[in-house]
């Protein structure tokens, strides 16, 4: 017979073995790590949201759905109709809603990238957990959760299609759920379900199964429509958001120099270990939108100072991809040590990068981690150095609120207000009385120019540097 203690350290390793070897207890911790991360950030910023589509499309949008459905639905609407859906049942608000929904797909998408160490690169369930929680924490990964939020969505469940294709012992069983995914991926977003589309043509090229070439002409033939019926009446430019006055031209900040910038900070932390990962993962599936991805990434190489092709997007999601590969290449130098020293390597790894990460999403705007901090002025057009900004500084939201309380008590109805785009969610959100907010990069020309049409015209200005305040200036006075 064992004694007592012997006996109590084996039913405890027990246990814990059983624990762990849960593959459905074990998605669940996943899903909640990811969402906690995720939350910090909005915690942080409370009561406003982070992420500038948050407050210039998506909550906007949810809030004047009905009104603007002409519009959404000429946007790939799914994601946005889904905001909808649940904003009236559920009795949350617009923006209670869409930074709830952008947490919680924040953790489906660890959750997808959990299985995408279970499936496709065949890893224990504690090294997916490692795989998911390393690739979170990546500036990649955070800089979409911070506003692309139907990116998450749809990258979420092109890794779950990912997932079902890579089990070959399931094979046709799973093809109505992969085709359900597929709309959802495709229906989501214009650039990932072009990315799932090129990806799935290539890997039926390659492999020849029949589950993937139907797949393939699901993703393909739904992608044509959207495009179809985008273009019907222009796909909207990012200044057109609002319906107001817009400019379409070409950045000066769109330089090769400033992308050639963002692509080395987004990647350099993870180059050298998804290099690793890259060489010694067997399926290719997952190398494909890699490869896609860091074509568009250079593709200003071939058409220099031309966003058309949105290299900066690419670059984002090149980030995503080389992070998963950085955490399986992270894994595979792991495994070359000795048991003991490798669960202390791969808890350093994290610990690192958690930090790095939060610092990420919790440093104020004016000062934020020095990685970031050292080369804000060429990427900050791309991505925010931290994740404490919407449209402006989280420190300078209240101060824009009550400028726009102000110009809701001293204006006429149906008063022009002329400003920066980087307002116009704002504006839109919380001018009243049919107010009109026109934006433009050069607000005072615009304004003199709607004062000479007849119009009476107000300009809402910036002043300052730390801590901006808001000044409205009446343009038939000047």
């Amino acid at each position: 017979m064992l004694p007592p203690k012997i006996l109590i350290v084996d039913t405890f390793s027990f246990f814990k073995f059983r624990f762990l070897a849960n593959e459905k207890q074990m998605a669940i911790i996943v899903f909640v790590i990811c969402i906690s991360v995720r939350v910090i950030p909005e915690v942080a910023a409370y009561p406003h949201p982070i992420g500038y589509d948050v407050i210039n499309y998506y909550i906007p949008k949810v809030v004047n759905f009905q009104e603007q459905w002409s519009t959404i639905s000429k946007q790939f609407p799914l994601y946005l109709t889904f905001l909808y859906s649940l904003s009236t049942p559920i009795g949350l608000s617009p923006p209670a809603v869409v930074t709830s929904v952008g947490v919680a797909m924040a953790g489906i998408f660890g959750v997808s990238l959990f299985f995408i160490g279970r499936t496709l690169l065949n890893l224990q369930i504690i090294q997916s957990i490692f795989l998911a929680t390393f690739t979170v924490l990546q500036m990649a990964v955070l800089r979409t959760f911070w506003d692309l939020h139907r990116d998450v969505m749809a990258l979420a469940a092109m890794l779950f299609i990912f997932c079902l294709l890579g089990r070959n012992d399931t094979g046709w069983k799973v093809l109505p759920i992969t085709l359900v995914l597929t709309a959802i991926a495709v229906a989501a977003d214009r650039m990932i379900g072009a990315l799932l589309c090129v990806s799935l043509a290539a890997y039926f090229i390659i492999t020849r199964r029949k589950d993937v070439v139907l797949i393939a002409i699901l993703a393909i033939s739904l992608f044509s429509m959207l495009m179809v019926t985008s273009y019907q009446t222009g796909y909207p430019n990012a200044n057109t958001i609002t319906g107001r006055i817009s400019e379409i031209n070409t950045p000066e900040f769109y330089s090769q120099e400033n992308l050639l910038i963002f692509f080395l900070v987004v990647n350099c932390l993870v180059a050298v270990p998804a290099t690793i990962g890259f060489l010694h993962m067997q399926n290719i599936l997952l190398k494909i939108p890699l490869l896609v991805s860091l074509a568009g990434s250079f593709s200003w190489l071939l058409l220099p100072e031309n966003n058309l092709l949105a290299a900066d997007r690419w670059i984002i999601l090149t980030g995503i991809f080389l992070s998963i590969f950085a955490g399986y290449g992270s894994l595979r130098l792991v495994n070359m040590l000795k048991s003991n020293l490798s669960a202390i390597v791969a808890c350093s790894i994290i610990a690192a990068f958690a930090v790095i990460g939060l610092a990420y999403a919790l440093m104020p705007y004016d000062s934020p981690f020095i990685l970031y901090g050292a080369v804000r002025n060429y990427i900050t057009y791309f991505a925010p150095v931290t994740m404490q900004f919407n449209s402006l500084d989280i420190q300078d939201n209240n101060n824009l609120l009550l400028a726009i309380a102000r110009i809701n008590e001293i204006t006429e109805h149906n008063a022009i207000i002329v400003g920066e785009p980087q307002w116009r969610g704002f504006m839109e959100l919380y001018l009243r009385d049919d107010r009109i907010y026109h934006f433009s990069d050069d607000p005072l020309a615009l304004a003199e120019g709607l004062k000479q049409q007849g119009h009476h015209v107000y300009l809402i200005k910036a002043e300052g540097n730390q801590q901006i305040s808001f000044r409205i200036e009446n343009i038939q006075k000047r």
